[in-house]
């Protein structure tokens, strides 16, 4: 069997997760014929990439002047992504870009279109949306083991430095570019965009993800950014049931991936910490669906993989799919952003913190409530 051919579009930052783990095994059933990247230095593995001799190109258009790639992998800031994906496309690549699918939701039907007119796929990185974990729970979920959903929350405190702020090329924490192209960049759309797609996406039709309706939400923006750093989100499902998604930069505390989603017939939780996603049902039984962060930055490039060599495949997570997630981050850019008074904003050395915001955020999530509805928020914007 042929090697698939593939493209690395970006190879810094978040991209150094997959590479460093694919490149070692580069041969076995697939070959990097490529990389494109600027800035090629912020790329861990440089020497290696140059020690196997793959070209590095600044741009896709020059890497398409001399090679074919069966797939195209998208690591890029997301205001790059729909003009990546039809650039790949038109030069005869099926597509795997890294999440959001875009700043713009009206993009997945572009893109699909594109894809469909010339015979490739495009799958979006939601990494979790490629486990056996997720997979599994959500056909559970449509078999009607579950019942109908009731509520499903989730809670990530993620602290970030102002580097964070900083990386790339100016984009992080911006809505839009200098021309106007829209990145809604955020901790929502981000860092925990796959905690708040999955919430979405298990409880969806089919391959599909239900739809994020009635939105409030209470924003906050700490560091120095333009868009917000905190992000208190309730919202009812389209398919049945409530959903609150409770996410932070500008915290001292780490509390990882942290969620319980509650059905008629059953409830399933997680915790980063333990690793393990399980359903205790009313009945007193337990089922045990495995580790959804197994494989979790290269089980989505193997699927990728696996699609190049299947005729007429049809990704999990596709545009239309991760669409669902855009337009919920489109209805939280509405919301009004909050700024904390200067007497809870704290800093230890590049870290930027609201003292007691860690606290907060927790007992939202245990009571089930938004951040307006606590003590805390009136002191904090007073």
């Amino acid at each position: 069997m042929e090697n698939v051919k593939i493209l690395s579009v970006g190879i810094g930052g978040f991209a150094n997760h997959y590479i460093s783990q694919m490149l070692p095994k580069n041969g076995d059933g697939f070959e990097f014929v490529g990389m494109v990247e600027k800035y090629p230095e912020s790329c861990k593995c440089l020497d290696e990439i140059k020690s196997r001799n793959i070209p590095i190109y600044e741009t896709m258009e020059d890497f398409y002047k001399e090679h074919k790639a069966d797939l195209a992998i998208i690591c890029t800031p997301i205001f790059l992504h729909t003009s990546q994906t039809l650039t790949a496309l038109k030069n005869g690549s099926n597509v795997m870009c890294e999440k959001p699918l875009s700043g713009v939701s009206e993009d997945a039907e572009i893109i699909e279109k594109e894809a469909e007119k010339l015979g490739k796929f495009v799958m979006t990185g939601f990494q979790w949306s490629y486990s056996k974990a997720i997979l599994d729970l959500k056909k559970d979920i449509l078999d009607g083991v579950f019942g109908r959903a009731i509520f499903l929350k989730t809670l990530v405190l993620w602290p970030r430095d102002i580097n964070y702020f900083k990386r790339g090329s100016g984009w992080a924490g911006k809505i839009k570019t200098a021309d106007g192209t829209v990145i809604n960049d955020s901790v929502a759309a981000n860092a925990t965009a796959h905690h708040l797609h999955n919430m979405l996406y298990v409880t969806g039709k089919e391959s599909r993800s239900a739809e994020a309706l009635n939105i409030k939400a209470d924003l906050i923006r700490t560091n120095d950014i333009e868009n917000f750093d905190t992000s208190v989100v309730s919202f009812d499902l389209s398919e049945g049931g409530k959903g609150l998604f409770i996410a932070s930069h500008s915290v001292k505390k780490v509390v990882n991936p942290t969620f319980e989603y509650r059905f008629e017939k059953g409830t399933v939780s997680y915790s980063e910490n333990e690793g393990i996603l399980r359903a205790t049902f009313t009945d007193g039984s337990v089922k045990e669906y495995g580790a959804p962060s197994k494989d979790v930055h290269t089980g989505k490039i193997y699927e990728a993989i696996r699609g190049c060599r299947t005729e007429h495949y049809t990704p999990v997570c596709s545009p239309y799919t991760a669409a669902a997630h855009v337009r919920c981050i489109e209805a939280i850019q509405k919301e009004e952003v909050h700024l904390p008074i200067s007497d809870f904003v704290k800093r230890d050395g590049d870290w930027i913190y609201l003292e007691g915001l860690d606290t907060a955020l927790e007992s939202c999530y245990n009571e089930e409530k938004l951040l307006r509805d606590t003590p805390f928020m009136e002191e904090l914007v007073k």
